[in-house]
């Protein structure tokens, strides 16, 4: 079906298709930055004390990382846009176009399939920018501040931007997928990016001593990683940090520090 698209529209139609994917890519990180700060606001009393740092947020730092993020979103259409022209010419993508080509059961099991194709990919891509010399030239810029924002969610180097853009399609390279999927998992991965980014943490306070939801990411884990370097590489869950031993030592002391004091707090008031 996409290939028939593709190779029966117009000379204009590459075009109009990367002015279309830059709006889509362009409005979620909007959306999802926009409802990140919108949360710090409206629960900034209830959240103050689950601050992970106690380290200023500058403008200017939220001017860098807002204006790396504009920067990245063209490089991550333009690749997206690329790979659709290759699956066009190649067919190198497993999409299916009939919703229930594959059956219901396919349609749901494939979203928590695609969940961990992407998150194994990121978390080796993840630790692969940060060898020293690849650090320097590409993922500095990501990590530009020690306590970042919702802003920075898509604040990457261009080489980065493109590893990024990748992550989402190596699924649809590994197992037959549905766009509305892939779309999901955009959404997903978005909204991720701005809660990992918040530098409040949001989750209760046994989270990590739950036996499943130890698993999952979380602000405080991500916000280490930044103010670390060395540690917590995952993005949506904690399984390969675990798995590879590069979870932080120190990760579920500071996380009960950081949600023990909003207990504190409100014994107090």
């Amino acid at each position: 079906m996409l290939q028939d698209i593709y190779l029966s529209s117009g000379p204009g139609f590459p075009t109009l298709l990367f002015l279309a994917v830059l709006a889509v890519i362009a409005s979620r990180y909007f959306i999802f930055a926009g409802i990140a700060f919108a949360g710090l606001f409206v629960f900034r009393r209830r959240l103050a004390s689950r601050r992970i740092q106690n380290k200023t947020v500058t403008r200017k730092q939220m001017w860098r990382e807002l204006g790396w993020s504009i920067a990245s979103i063209p490089v991550i259409a333009l690749t997206a846009v690329l790979y659709l022209w290759a699956h066009s010419t190649w067919g190198i993508l497993q999409f299916y176009s009939g919703l229930l080509d594959y059956g219901w059961l396919w349609l749901i099991v494939s979203m928590p399939i695609a969940v961990l194709i992407h998150d194994f990919y990121f978390y080796w891509m993840h630790r692969l920018v940060h060898v020293t010399g690849i650090f320097e030239v590409v993922h500095k810029v990501h990590h530009g501040a020690t306590n970042p924002t919702p802003l920075s969610s898509f604040a990457f180097h261009p080489i980065e931007a493109v590893l990024e853009a990748f992550g989402i399609l190596i699924v649809a390279l590994i197992i037959p997928v549905h766009p509305v999927i892939l779309l999901a998992l955009a959404l997903y991965l978005q909204a991720t990016n701005a809660m990992l980014h918040l530098g409040y943490e949001i989750f209760p306070r046994h989270w990590v001593r739950h036996p499943v939801l130890r698993y999952l990411n979380t602000p405080t884990n991500h916000n280490q990683h930044h103010s670390t370097f060395r540690y917590n590489f995952g993005l949506y869950t904690l399984i390969w940090d675990r798995l590879f031993g590069t979870l932080h030592p120190e990760y579920e002391a500071l996380y009960e520090r950081v949600t023990e004091n909003r207990m504190a707090e409100g014994k107090s008031a």
